[in-house]
């Protein structure tokens, strides 16, 4: 008998130990973009913090144009999308002491995505105008790695706003589409992008 209480206290109090170093996140930029996130960061030492953040947008918005008789209907040939699934793992340095204050980080990540018809991202992708994100789907993947700054501001014993931003190089692989829902690949591209690679202004909850 002492034997088993013995084993779910040390049970108990691992399970304790564990959740006092982990936090659990979403990012209310991604929350804007309709994308799902979750991220989770775990307390390696009291100045080391491994954060682990995954993105998921699985949803196409129905675009709408003008019939002949001046009525809005939906354009069933194109719907703008954001559509991707990233991971980001990021190796975290806390100046003063860990999810307290400023931080530096360096971050890995890697992205499927099939894009296009987004009126709110430049056209960065395509020789011409009419070749852009917006008039264009893009589907491929991308992966590379950065660094990145940030401040935790603790608002209470569990829960905290995070604000950071990652600076960094990402490898692009894709194809390009005429439209969203039909039309065989136009072409293939490779394209390395260097500049923002994180961004995030956090709620995060403390496990306690």
């Amino acid at each position: 008998m002492k034997k088993w209480v013995f084993m779910i206290a040390a049970g108990l109090l691992s399970v304790s130990g564990f959740c006092q170093n982990v936090a659990l996140k979403s990012n209310l930029l991604y929350d804007a973009t309709t994308t799902i996130n979750l991220g989770i960061e775990y307390a390696l030492s009291d100045k080391l913090t491994l954060d682990v953040g995954m993105n998921y947008n699985p949803w196409a918005f129905p675009q709408k144009k003008l019939n002949m008789q001046g009525e809005e209907i939906v354009d069933e040939g194109y719907d703008a999308k954001l559509k991707h699934f990233m991971v980001q793992p990021e190796l975290r340095w806390w100046l003063c002491e860990k999810y307290n204050g400023h931080f530096f980080g360096a971050h890995v990540h890697y992205a499927n995505f099939n894009i296009g018809g987004l009126s709110f991202l430049p056209d960065g992708w395509g020789d011409h105008h009419d070749d852009g994100i917006q008039n264009k789907r893009f589907e491929g993947w991308g992966g590379g790695s950065g660094v990145s700054y940030g401040y935790h501001l603790l608002l209470g014993n569990r829960l905290s706003l995070e604000f950071t931003l990652g600076l960094g190089y990402a490898y692009l692989k894709y194809g390009k589409f005429d439209c969203a829902k039909c039309s065989k690949e136009i072409s293939r591209s490779t394209m390395q992008y260097f500049g923002p690679t994180k961004a995030g202004i956090s709620v995060i909850f403390m496990l306690k």
